[in-house]
């Protein structure tokens, strides 16, 4: 037992005569110091030296250009750790452009500060606190929202109506169609100054569509006693008596004579006033009447012929014989 006693005794005074015989007398003390760097294994040191860079020197230990020490090389140990960091390549997206950078910021976070970007002012592509890495990419997309206002056309629908005064196959404008206006509002949210999307907020009308509404025509007047038609016919007489007729000729109120709209001239008519059932046949040689639901115009003759003269309107019966 006193064998292995004067053993460890001899070891440490080993120890320490050894100590002194480094630094020399009135030198400081050795110390343990480790060396950790980042992914890697520590490294133990026993030096007498106070700054960084004389620690590492005394180890062997030289930084590349991609690595850093802390404390710094000037500046003392104040622990009995050094830590070097390995730099990080890492690419930057930003307005459009990319950069790559080479940093020794541990997340994300710091990287924003070190480059001295507010990361607030758009959406990242990854977490604040997310670590860095080689080869990491981080954009950053400016976000920006207004509201946008256009002026829309509203379009107008086109409806149609069947008409008996007008001959089928013919159509006549009523109404015209007019589209209206709205103005709509959105909100549109660029990303790094490009549309991304947009909500619609609001509708305004401005002005409201106008419908259209054609006439279309249905009558027919066959031939050789096939279905007849039916309308309402008036007269003109003496006002317009001796006056040029649409066919050239001179309008005879004594003449058994009448205007149509479509029928060629030289067409004979047969005209049947439903109130007395008396009939007349008459020439068209005028274009007329132009008073929606009318189908014919008689001459003065022709309506007092089948009583019509005092009434001046009346229902006919229109068939070609």
């Amino acid at each position: 037992m006193q064998d292995k006693k004067g053993l460890v005794r001899g070891t440490v005074v080993l120890a320490l005569l050894l100590a002194l015989a480094f630094i020399g007398p009135g030198g400081p003390l050795p110390r343990l110091v480790r060396v950790w760097r980042e992914g890697g294994e520590g490294q133990q040191v026993w030096t007498s030296e106070s700054l960084v860079g004389d620690i590492l020197a005394q180890a062997g230990i030289c930084l590349t250009e991609y690595e850093r020490v802390y404390p710094e090389p000037e500046e003392e140990v104040p622990s009995a750790n050094i830590t070097i960091t390995r730099a990080k390549e890492v690419t930057l997206s930003r307005e459009g452009r990319e950069e790559t950078v080479l940093t020794w910021a541990g997340t994300v976070a710091a990287l924003l500060a070190e480059q001295g970007i507010n990361p607030n002012e758009g959406m990242l592509s990854c977490p604040l606190e997310q670590e860095l890495f080689w080869g990491l990419r981080v954009q950053i997309v400016r976000v920006e929202t207004e509201l946008v206002r256009e002026e829309v056309l509203l379009s107008a629908p086109t409806v149609y109506q069947d008409d008996a005064s007008l001959e089928r196959g013919k159509t006549k404008v009523e109404t015209q169609a007019r589209s209206g206006r709205k103005l709509v509002t959105y909100e549109v949210r660029r990303h790094d100054g490009e549309e991304a999307a947009r909500r619609l907020v609001e509708e305004e009308i401005l002005t409201s569509p106008v419908a259209g509404v054609i006439l279309r025509g249905t009558r027919t007047i066959s031939r050789g006693g096939g279905e007849a038609v039916l309308g309402l016919a008036s007269y003109y007489g003496s006002e317009l008596h001796g006056r040029k007729t649409a066919s050239g000729v001179p309008f005879d109120m004594n003449a058994l004579t009448a205007a149509h709209r479509t029928l060629p001239f030289g067409t004979r008519v047969k005209v049947t006033y439903l109130a007395t059932g008396k009939s007349v046949v008459v020439v068209i040689n005028d274009r007329g009447p132009f008073v929606a639901g009318r189908i014919i115009d008689l001459s003065a003759a022709a309506a007092k012929a089948i009583g019509l003269y005092a009434a001046g309107v009346g229902k006919v019966r229109l068939e070609i014989p």
